[in-house]
Parts: C-alpha cells; sequence; structure tokens
C-alpha cells in the first residue's frame, strides 16, 4: 500500500502519514513518477487516512491549499527481475481536500495534490543499499 509521509514546506516538520486507496489514475500517476521522473500535474487520491504525528498539523482545507513536503513511499515490481522494490519519491505539493463527508479531521474521501514537483527519486534494490542521496533514478 503506498503512502506519503507529509511535512510542513517552511520548517520540514513531520506531520505524519497518509494513506489511500490506490486506483488506476493514482497508479498511473505513481508509475509515471518512478519510471521517467515526470510529475503530473495533479493527483487525485481517494480514501485517504492521515495519522498525525504533530500538532502543528492543519488539515487541507475544501476551498484552501496547503504547500508540503513529502516523501511517497511504494514498492514497484521490476519489470525484468519480478521483484518487488521500495523507493522513496521526494516531492513539494499543495494539497487541498475535496471530500469529507464522514466529518472526521484524519480522513478524507477525497484530497488533491498539485504543483507537484519531484525533488529526488530513491529506490533500494533488491537486497542492496539505497542509490546514493541526489541521484535520480528512473
Amino acid at each position: 500500500m503506498p503512502r506519503i509521509d507529509i511535512y510542513d514546506n517552511q520548517t520540514n516538520e513531520y506531520y505524519g502519514r497518509i494513506t489511500f486507496a490506490i486506483t488506476p489514475d493514482s497508479e498511473r500517476a505513481l508509475l509515471g513518477m518512478i519510471n521517467n521522473a515526470i510529475a503530473p500535474s495533479s493527483i487525485v487520491l481517494q480514501d485517504v487516512t492521515f495519522f498525525p504525528a504533530s500538532s502543528h498539523y492543519v488539515p487541507p482545507g475544501l476551498f484552501e491549499k496547503y504547500s508540503r513536503n513529502g516523501i511517497v513511499r511504494a514498492e514497484f515490481r521490476d519489470e525484468d527481475s519480478k521483484l518487488w522494490m521500495p523507493a522513496d519519491i521526494y516531492v513539494t505539493l499543495d494539497a487541498q481536500a475535496k471530500g469529507n463527508l464522514a466529518g472526521d479531521k484524519y480522513h478524507f474521501d477525497v484530497v488533491e495534490y498539485s504543483n507537484i514537483g519531484i525533488r529526488n527519486i530513491r529506490i533500494l534494490p533488491q537486497g542492496g543499499s539505497p542509490i546514493s542521496p541526489g541521484m535520480e533514478t528512473t
């Protein structure tokens, strides 16, 4: 299950982690990021749950965007070896909630991330150590 660690865009304070349901559109966006280092113009995530780690966290509003830093953490299957490889995609993004029918400030029906910028990609090869910091990997 993919997840995103969320940080304040100014102080880099760790806010917490989100998990979300993978849809064909979000899967395509993540694959484009990891395979081609191409940031989508936006990504819409569904059934998003936030696990807070800071009292300074402010949930994204329905009409407001909040700039954040994030690390997308997911496992991707290597086409040649068929082995699963964990990857971290370091991004900047703007968050905006699109729906919260349950009224829970830590669960969102839909969250849109836009203005996405890829800062770095790290892949952990099968049984190896992470690729050196600062190296872009596709």
